[in-house]
């Protein structure tokens, strides 16, 4: 695991434990380390969490993928139970190699 992985579920494991969240881990799209935010439901992510997020180099998926329509570019879905925030580590955006077989 390289270090920047080891930073990102540190700080997974770190947000988790703040007020107003549910639960926070780390995650992988083909290219990059994402890190996942859940809240209770029909609540925001906290300032503070967010302010800590991009402190560390992560940012909202929509901001980082150029796509339009959500007004935060951090919500991935609102569920029965949650609703959850994507964030991508632009320090290491790109370097992720999945494939498929």
């Amino acid at each position: 695991m390289s270090e920047r992985a080891q930073t990102a579920r540190e700080l997974a494991a770190d947000v988790a434990t703040h007020d107003g969240v549910r639960d926070a881990w780390t995650a992988k799209s083909f290219t990059d380390q994402l890190l996942v935010v859940e809240t209770a439901p029909g609540e925001p992510i906290p300032t503070a969490v967010r302010e800590r997020l991009t402190a560390d180099g992560f940012a909202g998926a929509d901001e980082v993928y150029d796509v339009d329509g959500a007004a935060d570019a951090a919500f991935a879905g609102q569920f029965e139970d949650c609703q959850r925030y994507r964030f991508v580590d632009t320090e290491s955006r790109g370097q992720h190699r999945s494939y498929v077989v």
